[in-house]
């Protein structure tokens, strides 16, 4: 079975990333416990928002399929949490092109998850 987070360096930071999203410990959206994931604002495919701890929800499995499948809700839901500025500064941050040293934020995020009692 592939491993969703990918490999080396920026798998370890997506997959920091996903462990102290869900550390919120219930969904944003209907409050559950259960079956918690790391649900991004913007797809894991830019590279500057990937692991951006500002551009994912702790959303239900339940939750994260619906809003997958209605995108508009989804936005209106996001603003709603981060306001409007944050939600357009984070598009922004998507198409920035300079190089990201995985290992670094990799590092970066192991050190908040280590804060937080979760490695």
């Amino acid at each position: 079975m592939a491993d969703i987070y990918g490999k080396g360096a920026k798998g370890r930071a997506t997959r920091l990333h996903a462990l102290i999203t869900r550390d919120f410990g219930k969904c944003m959206n209907c409050g559950t416990t259960n079956a918690l994931q790391c649900a991004h604002i913007i797809s894991r495919k830019y590279s500057h928002t990937r692991t951006d701890l500002d551009n994912a929800f702790c959303l239900c499995a339940s939750c994260h399929m619906t809003f997958t499948d209605n995108p508009v809700e989804f936005g209106k839901f996001t603003i709603e949490q981060i306001g409007e500025e944050n939600y357009y500064a984070l598009y922004r941050k998507r198409e920035r092109m300079d190089k990201i040293d995985w290992e670094e934020e990799a590092n970066r995020l192991r050190e908040i998850a280590k804060e937080k009692g979760l490695v």
